[in-house]
This record gives structure tokens, sequence and C-alpha cells, in this order.
């Protein structure tokens, strides 16, 4: 079941993001965190489950959560540009369409909050998610991004 998250499901929600950032860093890192330093890194973030500053976390549910699409909404002035800022699901419940759910539920928050770009961000080596944002109508574009990472 997909849903909007609920208040007091906020240290289930910070264990999925602890452990995207434990299998994100695969993919650039050159150091490897544990999770127990994701996990102390994370319980200090502020989680809500209403929509405020334009976000809103959705879940997916199988007895517990075991997957999130974290959603923000930027009003730049000139246009408002949606983002997927985190999406995860436990490695356990992935192939079974728990994603596309996710990722249509995002797709109808943007559209509703009248964004008229939304935009999802991960690593070249990471065909997994390519192949699923693709399947739901996101596009690769061409726009180059660069990251500083303060050490």
């Amino acid at each position: 079941m997909i849903r909007q998250m609920k208040l007091g499901e906020e240290e289930q929600v910070r264990r999925l993001l602890a452990e995207l950032s434990l299998e994100d860093q695969t993919f650039w890192r050159k150091q490897a965190e544990l999770l127990e330093e994701y996990l102390q890194k994370y319980s200090r973030i502020p989680i809500s489950q209403v929509v405020e500053g334009k976000n809103a976390i959705f879940v997916a549910e199988e007895g517990k959560i075991v997957g999130l699409c974290w959603c923000t909404l930027v009003d730049r002035g000139i246009d408002r540009q949606g983002e997927i800022a985190e999406f995860y699901i436990g490695e356990e419940h992935r192939g079974r369409g728990i994603g596309k759910e996710l990722l249509e539920t995002a797709k109808q928050f943007f559209t509703r909050e009248r964004a008229e770009v939304m935009f999802v961000w991960t690593h070249h080596g990471n065909e997994a998610a390519i192949k699923l944002y693709k399947n739901v109508g996101f596009k690769k574009v061409t726009q180059l991004v660069i990251a500083y990472i303060p050490k």
C-alpha cells in the first residue's frame, strides 16, 4: 500500500534513508562508511508527515515501511520544479512493482501542485533505477550536473 507518511513513522523512514546512503556510496564515494554512521547522521534530520514547505514523503507499507519517495517542490518564481529528493525500496522488496507505484504517486502529487517539470537524480551505474524511471515516463536529459562535495 502506498500512502503519505504518518506521524510516528520517522524512525522507519530514517532507517531506509540510512540504507539508501549505505548503498549509494558504492556509486560515488571513495571511502565507505558504516550503516551505523548513517543511522546516527539521519537521526538528526527533522521529518514531518505533512506537506510543509512543499515536501511530501510517500511510503510503501507491507506490514512495515519497505520503501519511500521523498518529494520536494520548488517555486523559483519563474517555474515550479518537482524533485524526487530521496527514493528507496528495501533490497528484499524490489522487483515487485513497489517502485512504480511510489513514482506514480509522486507524479500525481507534482501534477496536483502544478509542477512544470519533475526531476529524479541517480548515478550512471544504477541501471535498475534508470530503467524504472524511464518505465514511468522520465526522460534522460542532456543537462550536465556538476557537484561539489565538501570533505
